[in-house]
């Protein structure tokens, strides 16, 4: 699982999932200071596990590693909106602490049975359209920032050119 044709995907799934807590944790505490979700957090969930599937792959990307970006960014989303509806659920319970509503097993099915609930605006569809386009193009970005900037001029490509020419 670690390595495909020289392809590491271990540490960029390491990195996508602490990007999709922090993405996640992000968007539950601005919900939570403004009573409101800001859909623009979604696309910061988005570039964050792309940023860190690169940052974890020490630049060299490959398709697989976009696929990580993207997967992670909609757990991070998921994840954003569990802790938001934990964080206003224990708001209306006078003996519930968010913390032991987060991983009450209750609540969890409650959340899965209820999750169409959460995704059904128009809006949300639009900014997990771009959060998912912004996890896709970032890493490709970085890839070829990356390449440009360490790939030869044309004067040391061509003498390396001349240094393995065959000499008869």
């Amino acid at each position: 699982m670690e390595e495909k044709q020289g392809i590491k995907i271990g540490m960029p799934i390491i990195g996508g999932l602490i990007a999709a807590i922090l993405g996640g944790v992000v968007w539950a505490t601005v919900a939570a200071m403004t009573e409101y979700e800001v859909g623009l957090i979604a696309i910061l969930v988005g570039v964050l596990c792309g940023y860190a599937v690169v940052l974890f792959s020490n630049k060299q990307i490959a398709t697989v590693h976009k696929i990580i970006a993207i997967i992670f960014s909609l757990v991070g989303i998921l994840l954003g909106k569990y802790l938001t509806v934990v964080y206003f659920t224990s708001e209306l319970l006078t003996d519930a602490s968010v913390l032991k509503l987060v991983f009450d097993g209750e609540m969890i099915s409650a959340f899965i049975e209820t999750i169409q609930e959460y995704f059904s605006e128009p809006t949300d569809l639009l900014f997990i359209g771009l959060a998912v386009l912004s996890a896709w193009q970032i890493p490709g970005r970085m890839a070829k920032t990356s390449m440009a900037s360490e790939a030869p001029t044309s004067e040391q490509a061509s003498n390396q050119a001349s240094d393995q020419t065959p000499k008869a």
